[in-house]
């Protein structure tokens, strides 16, 4: 249930900026402002403001901007919600549940509860059984590290933890809710974890959500995960993120694995920037929560597993969310356990240095298996990299990346983008496009200030809303902010730049768009010059836009010998241009 807009305005208005964050980090004050050295990006000398005036921060170094809630979000690495709910408990707010909200709630901690006496079993099993001890040491892992990682053991037994649970008054029913026991024919249960090395698997909160169980009779299959639950989603959940996560934020890379042991061993070599895949297919939900820590990954790959078209799918995922990937492959028929294990840490830590990036790790195993000297050899190989190309965000590494792509299979460079407009990418949804457009900075730069102006007071906004429509507007965040910025002052509704961030859900971009804008406005003086500067800049270049598109037209109409459609499109441009000068 969305958290109502007239609760967020009342946290907003019960807590400081300047507490939360001095909260985090030390703040000096200067003036009305108070500065720091900003939090999220390495610096020498401070340009990170806190503006207890406007409840905002900005960082003049990286851009970082937004409100407490952005702070918290962005320092925290949290969702909206959770920001919320932190500030309200600060505030004193009471946030309004509906009685199947409790009732999800009740169950949540339940099964919370549930899976925090189950570790503990298999703690406890584990310590009284030497068989199974023995197996983890012969693995390399030392008490402490089985302690840490509170790695279990689940008896070769079909009722142990059944058993255990009903000695202390649970039913098989809920313990199934779990996913700890299945079902049986006979109406009754049975354990699901069976003489198996156990990995609880625990969320950011370090609340055991699941578990994942190692075999040790090699007759059966290598592992058996908790299957989905009320609390516990596979593919939204990544393993070690809640003891890596600090290692990866400040490292600024993760390293992404795929087994329980994969991420164990090299936790405890000292390799600690890395997370588990928990043996499934990335998904796009557990991209987006890396992302949270870090724009840089390096997957660890078998080169039996690495060349594969599922594999590669699964990478362009992070290239759709602006995530930089690179690909390490290890020596055939190692994993980075057996590989430590073998070599040690520092051969490890080498070859991830060595890892490449995706352009160079796919096109290379491309030319394998296709005949990059043939026709068909190059259209397959155009084939499989031009949908990894489109996807990246940056168009100067795009363009780079076409170019060398050409080079590489010796065809023409145009050839080549022609084929690559022709990519259609399964986004499926809208989020995944870039959003601001082809604007010059010096128009960029004008729609934020008129921006700003509109936020400062409502004095400009008819004067703004008679020059300009919003599709004149090139940066679509803008236009967005802008859009909501006319309705709050059309409701009546007091606007202040932390209430607009919040009303607009606190999405960082359009957080960082609004911090900047504010904080331009502080070196204007004459506002009503600025204000008719920046509407003649923002109509000139959609000018020129139009006349540029009218150019082309007039070009591909000539080329095909439309008379009439060149003298219509002539006509057209004369006109633009008449109007433009008067």
């Amino acid at each position: 249930m969305p958290i109502p807009q007239e609760t967020i305005d009342e946290i907003q208005a019960k807590i400081d900026i300047v507490d939360v964050i001095s909260g985090r980090i030390p703040l000096k004050k200067i003036g009305r402002s108070f500065k720091a050295l900003c939090p999220f990006h390495h610096e020498k000398t401070p340009s990170f403001i806190v503006s207890p005036d406007k409840q905002i921060y900005h960082c003049f170094g990286c851009g970082a901007g937004g409100n407490a809630f952005s702070f918290l979000m962005k320092y925290d690495n949290l969702e909206f919600p959770e920001a919320v709910e932190q500030l309200a408990e600060k505030a004193g707010v009471t946030l309004p549940r509906h009685a199947s909200a409790k009732d999800e709630s009740s169950l949540s901690n339940q099964l919370y509860k549930i899976n925090e006496l189950a570790c503990g079993f298999f703690q406890q099993t584990l310590a009284n059984n030497s068989s199974a001890r023995e197996y983890l040491i012969s693995r390399g892992m030392g008490d402490e590290t089985l302690k840490n990682f509170r790695i279990g053991y689940a008896p070769n037994a079909w009722d142990a933890l059944l058993s255990f649970f009903k000695n202390k008054g649970f039913s098989g029913a809920v313990l199934e809710k779990a996913g700890l026991v299945i079902a049986n024919d006979k109406g009754g249960w049975y354990d699901r974890f069976r003489n198996r090395i156990i990995f609880p698997i625990s969320d950011l909160k370090q609340r055991i959500l699941g578990f994942g169980g190692r075999v040790l009779d090699v007759s059966l299959p290598k592992y058996i995960n908790s299957p989905e639950t009320h609390i516990y989603s596979k593919g939204k959940n990544l393993y070690g993120l809640n003891f890596s996560k600090e290692y990866i934020r400040k490292s600024g890379f993760c390293l992404i694995v795929e087994g329980y042991l994969d991420y164990v061993i090299p936790y405890q070599a000292g390799i600690r920037s890395l997370i588990a895949t928990l043996g499934t297919a990335l998904t796009v939900e557990q991209v987006k929560l890396l992302k949270r820590f870090t724009q840089t990954v390096i997957t660890v790959y078998d080169p039996d597993e690495a060349g594969e078209a599922a594999s590669f799918k699964a990478l362009d995922l992070f290239l759709d969310e602006g995530v930089n990937i690179y690909i390490a492959e290890l020596t055939a028929g190692y994993d980075p356990d057996s590989y430590i294990r073998k070599f040690g840490a520092e051969e490890f830590k080498d070859l991830i240095k060595k890892s490449k990036n995706l352009f160079d790790y796919k096109l290379e195993k491309l030319e394998r298996r296709f005949d990059i000297t043939s026709a068909n050899g190059k259209t397959r190989i155009a084939g499989e990299m031009l949908p990894t190309i489109a996807r990246i965000k940056n168009a100067v590494l795009k363009s780079n990346l076409v170019k060398r792509l050409s080079e590489r299979l010796s065809v023409d460079e145009e050839s080549v983008r022609e084929e690559m407009r022709k990519v259609k990418l399964d986004y499926g949804e809208s989020r995944y496009l870039v959003k601001i457009g082809s604007s010059g900075k010096n128009v960029v730069s004008a729609e934020k200030m008129l921006l700003a102006l509109l936020i400062e007071s409502g004095d400009y906004v008819e004067k703004i809303k008679q020059a300009l429509s919003l599709e004149e507007f090139k940066a679509s965040s803008i236009r967005d902010i802008v859009k909501a910025v006319f309705d709050l002052r059309e409701k009546g509704k007091e606007l202040s730049v932390s209430s607009l961030i919040n009303y607009l859900g606190n999405r960082p971009e359009e957080a960082v768009l609004i911090s900047e804008a504010v904080s331009i406005l502080e070196t204007v003086t004459d506002r009503k010059k600025v204000i008719d500067d920046c509407i003649m800049r923002i109509k000139k270049d959609n000018l020129n836009d139009q006349l540029g598109r009218l150019k082309e037209a007039i070009k591909a109409a000539h080329e095909q010998k439309d008379e009439n459609g060149v003298n219509s499109l002539i006509n057209q441009y004369d006109t633009l241009l008449r109007g433009a000068r008067h």
